[in-house]
């Protein structure tokens, strides 16, 4: 049987800055026919004219990561009935391949052979002491040049089989993080403090299925500023992002050392290993998200 060779798949609730970037950005690496939002009930109209991507509407309700994981997981492996491969991401998370090495994510989708891809995960940082707010309407990468290594964002993103991804998407049972891909995932939750306070504010106000969850989601502005800007103020080093690049390799090796002790945890890596400086985002990169 022939298939389409790869899908993205995200699900969003009320996202209207981030949506219109993961959809220019997607819909330019894989075509908007082979994008799929989930909507879990948005009301602000963010979903209502997305031109050709799909849009599977589900009913509203408690932010539950369990039952979220779950049902995206399932609706993924769906889909490998039609597509080689599968993307999933958080509306927040843009995946580049090197684009030295891959003109397009479908390109590297095509050559990959592996069942399961993990992404080098990357924190994009607003410097508010001298970046204006971010103007969604505009590339990313021409406005925001500075990124931050992130553990938590090194997830296994692209799936050629069916696998069993863990709350929050950081691992899955099925392998343990592998970490050679010249595929990077640009992580926007930092990106911008004007609206990341606002998105803030709504993920605090949204019901959440019990008290002890989403609590990064639900801290108060002050502290979610400080932390942002505590990103902002380490030192600035230049990065190659290319496979002799020793910082990257370094923080790379990390994560894959971390599982070692992890095989049968759930999550199958540490989540907080964070860079200690900004990288300089190389200029082949900018332009391209």
């Amino acid at each position: 049987m022939i298939k389409k060779p790869l899908a993205v798949v995200t699900m969003v609730y009320n996202e209207p800055e981030h949506l219109l970037v993961w959809r220019r950005h997607y819909g330019a690496q894989v075509g908007e026919q082979s994008c799929y939002v989930i909507d879990h009930g948005s009301d602000d109209g963010s979903t209502d004219a997305l031109g050709q991507i799909n849009r599977l509407r589900i009913p509203r309700s408690p932010q539950d990561d369990e039952r979220r994981t779950r049902s995206i997981g399932k609706f993924c492996e769906s889909l490998l009935e039609w597509y080689d491969s599968i993307i999933y991401v958080d509306v927040d998370e843009l995946l580049l391949p090197d684009p030295d090495i891959f003109p397009s994510l479908t390109h590297f989708a095509q050559a990959n052979t592996r069942p399961v891809v993990t992404a080098t995960g990357l924190d994009v940082i607003h410097l508010p002491e001298s970046e204006s707010p971010l103007d969604y309407t505009r590339l990313v990468s021409v406005q925001r040049q500075h990124v931050r290594f992130s553990s938590a964002m090194c997830k296994p993103v692209l799936i050629r089989t069916a696998i069993t991804w863990a709350p929050g998407f950081h691992c899955c049972a099925e392998i343990a993080p592998e970490m050679g891909a010249p595929l990077f995932l640009f992580h926007l939750r930092y990106a911008d403090l004007p609206s990341g306070l606002r998105r803030l504010e709504r993920t605090r106000r949204q019901p959440w299925c019990s008290n002890d969850v989403g609590q990064h989601q639900r801290i108060n502005d002050q502290d979610w500023e400080n932390m942002l800007r505590g990103m902002a103020a380490l030192p600035v080093v230049e990065a190659t992002f290319d496979q002799n690049d020793q910082r990257l390799h370094n923080w790379r090796h990390a994560v894959e050392n971390s599982a070692t002790s992890r095989t049968h945890d759930r999550y199958r890596l540490d989540l907080h290993l964070n860079g200690t400086e900004l990288w300089r985002l190389p200029e082949r990169f900018i332009g391209r998200i």
